[in-house]
C-alpha cells in the first residue's frame, strides 16, 4: 500500500517548490540561465544540495517550471478578453491586464522573454512541445479579439496573425524596462492610443 502524504506535507512540499522557483527566476532575471548555477541557487535558497535536487535535478527543469508558470498564469489573467463582446473593451483588458502583469511578475516575464530564443537547445521535445503549445493557447486570444473586431466592424481587415504579434511584443516590452522607472497608467493608456488609432476602422 503506498501511503498517502499529510495535506501540511504535501502544502510545505509545494512551498518549498514555490520558494525555488522564485528564487531561481530573481537569479535568472540578475544573471541570465547560463550565468546561474545550482551552487548559486542552493547558497542563495539556504538549502542544501540534497534537498535542492529532490525538487529539481537540473536547471532546465527550473527554468521549464518558469516558463509553464508565467504562462498559466498570464493566460488565466488575459482569457476574459476573448469572450467580450466589445472588441475595443477586450483590447482594453488585455493590455491593461498585460502591462499589471508584466509589473507585478517581473523576474518571471523577464525570464522567460530573455530566454526564450534558446528554448530549443534548453528543453527536451516533450518540455519544448507544451511551451509552444501554451504559447499558441495564449496567442488564439489575442487573434479571437482582433477577428471580432473585424467581424462588427470596429477593426479595419488586417492580417491577424502579423498585428496579434505586434500586440504582444507592444504590451509585454515593460518587462525591460527599469523598476520604478514609469507610470502603469500612463504606459497604458499610451500603448491604447497607439494601438487604436492603427486597428480602428475610419
Amino acid at each position: 500500500m503506498t501511503a498517502t502524504k499529510s495535506p501540511v506535507v504535501e502544502r510545505n512540499r509545494k512551498n518549498k517548490k514555490a520558494f525555488i522557483l522564485d528564487t531561481a527566476a530573481r537569479l535568472f532575471a540578475e544573471f541570465g540561465f547560463n550565468g546561474t548555477t545550482m551552487d548559486m541557487l542552493s547558497e542563495t535558497t539556504g538549502l542544501n544540495k540534497g534537498t535542492m535536487y529532490y525538487y529539481y535535478t537540473s536547471k532546465p527543469d527550473i527554468l521549464f517550471d518558469i516558463c509553464v508558470a508565467t504562462t498559466e498564469k498570464h493566460f488565466r489573467v488575459i482569457s476574459a478578453a476573448s469572450k467580450m463582446s466589445d472588441a475595443i473593451e477586450a483590447l482594453d483588458f488585455f493590455i491593461e491586464s498585460t502591462v499589471h502583469f508584466i509589473i507585478e511578475n517581473r523576474d518571471y516575464c523577464k525570464v522567460y522573454y530573455q530566454e526564450g530564443h534558446f528554448f530549443g537547445s534548453i528543453f527536451d521535445q516533450d518540455q519544448l512541445t507544451k511551451v509552444r503549445q501554451q504559447q499558441a493557447r495564449f496567442m488564439k486570444n489575442i487573434y479571437a479579439v482582433l477577428e471580432n473586431g473585424i467581424s462588427t466592424g470596429q477593426f479595419r481587415e488586417m492580417n491577424v496573425r502579423n498585428c496579434g504579434r505586434l500586440i504582444y511584443g507592444t504590451a509585454v516590452t515593460p518587462y525591460q524596462w527599469r523598476q520604478n522607472s514609469f507610470n502603469a497608467d500612463e504606459v497604458i493608456a499610451e500603448i491604447r492610443a497607439l494601438l487604436l488609432n492603427g486597428l480602428q476602422s475610419r
